[in-house]
């Protein structure tokens, strides 16, 4: 059965890619909260906006997550199941941080939210009886 080795082989590229990007989104967003917290000159302030925080609340919440997705994005190299599901819900959770920040980060917030997306695809992609 070559397809059914061929479609393993492109899962488990696609799970690695998923991690790859997870720990590149990961230390994006803990430069992001860095320069927040520092309050430096890397962030201005563009309009109004309903939901609007410090600039060092972003920098925080930018930090944690960056942290964590860094951690779950190591933690899919082990395979675990447990690691694809937290992939998953942290890589929503950046995703949709990364749509609020949109305004004031329209560059990072870009980068972020296509890294986010495809690591969902990728860790839902090949789910199932036979997943890896």
């Amino acid at each position: 059965m070559a397809g059914h080795g061929t479609r393993w082989g492109a899962a488990k590229a696609g799970t690695a890619l998923a991690a790859v990007l997870m720990i590149l989104e990961g230390v994006l967003g803990i430069a992001q909260g860095v320069a927040a917290i520092a309050k430096d000159r890397v962030y201005a302030l563009v309009g109004t906006y309903v939901y609007k925080f410090s600039l060092t609340t972003w920098g925080w919440i930018h930090l944690i997550a960056g942290v964590l997705v860094l951690l779950a994005g190591l933690a899919l190299f082990t395979g675990s199941v447990v690691a694809r599901a937290l992939g998953i819900a942290l890589s929503a959770l950046v995703v949709f941080a990364s749509l609020l920040a949109l305004p004031y980060q329209p560059g990072w917030s870009a980068v972020t939210i296509a890294f986010g997306v495809f690591a969902i695809w990728a860790l839902f992609h090949n789910v199932g009886p036979d997943a890896i």
